[in-house]
């Protein structure tokens, strides 16, 4: 017998999609001209320097980025285009993962070796749950990491680009990002008793993670693909109808339709 341990407070968020490009110019003008700009080119998106190379993207750029930018704040802009360009080409597909799945999967190690890293589609964004693992960005005081999007070319490197989203707060008007290339036998080799442990004072006793190194989000992410892949009982549709009856005083929900991600135990009987 296979029961869900159900979760559901906060779940679906507003992602971070739609905070920058919820405009319908995006997904109605500015998107699809990437990718007729990139037909018409014979240039791969997919490959970071030749979607650099696309006069849309650049021009985006520019519009979007404040003047007088550092290069790092450049780079961040531009891998947030990539991910979200490659989400909206996928059909923006969310997943949101419930905090009991993470817990089993931070506290149990499962055990990874023999399967193979699949992706549910080319390109996702995956909601943790609030407030759960935190991580610093450039020497920065640790926020909370919100999601991650990830994106591999079908058919392409076993390489899986990731980009964390920390700090979303509506009050903040953004967020900041984190990049890694996560390459699944190098991530396999990664493991250590002490991934996870936070310093953030009292974070044992509210039962929080950390992401100090990127090592610890590659091993979050490879668990987190491995039981989206082996627990398909886990995932369960949920309607943008459902979210508009979310309770009063939870966060602005998500205008996507999306997958939940449950804990799935299993029972004899």
């Amino acid at each position: 017998m296979i029961s869900q341990v159900k979760d559901h407070a906060d779940s679906g968020r507003l992602t971070p999609y739609e905070m920058v490009f919820g405009e319908d110019r995006f997904s109605e003008q500015v998107f699809p001209a990437i990718a007729e700009e990139a037909r018409r080119q014979l240039l791969d998106p997919w490959r970071r320097d030749q979607f650099a190379r696309l006069e849309s993207v650049g021009s985006l750029l520019l519009d979007v980025l404040p003047e007088g930018d550092e290069a790092a704040a450049v780079d961040q802009y531009f891998q947030i285009l990539y991910h979200a360009y490659h989400f909206w080409n996928a059909g923006c597909p969310l997943y949101a993962v419930e905090k009991p799945v993470l817990r089993r999967l931070v506290e149990s190690a499962p055990k990874l070796e023999g399967w193979r890293l699949q992706l549910p589609e080319p390109a996702l964004y995956v909601e943790l749950p609030r407030n759960l693992f935190w991580a610093e960005v450039t020497g920065g005081p640790p926020e909370p990491v919100e999601g991650l999007h990830l994106a591999r070319e079908p058919e392409g490197t076993a390489e899986v680009d990731v980009l964390l989203v920390l700090g979303m707060r509506p009050e903040r008007g953004g967020f900041s990002v984190a990049g890694l290339s996560l390459d699944p036998e190098r991530a396999l080799a990664l493991e250590a008793p002490e991934s996870f442990a936070s310093d953030i004072p009292g974070a044992e006793l509210a039962g929080l993670y950390s992401l100090r190194r990127f090592s610890e989000a590659a091993v979050l992410t490879m668990r987190l693909l491995w039981y989206v892949d082996t627990n398909p009982a886990a995932l369960e549709r949920v309607s943008v109808v459902e979210l508009e009856r979310r309770a009063p005083g939870h966060s602005q929900p998500t205008a996507l339709g999306h997958v939940r991600v449950s804990l799935v135990e299993r029972r004899r009987g």
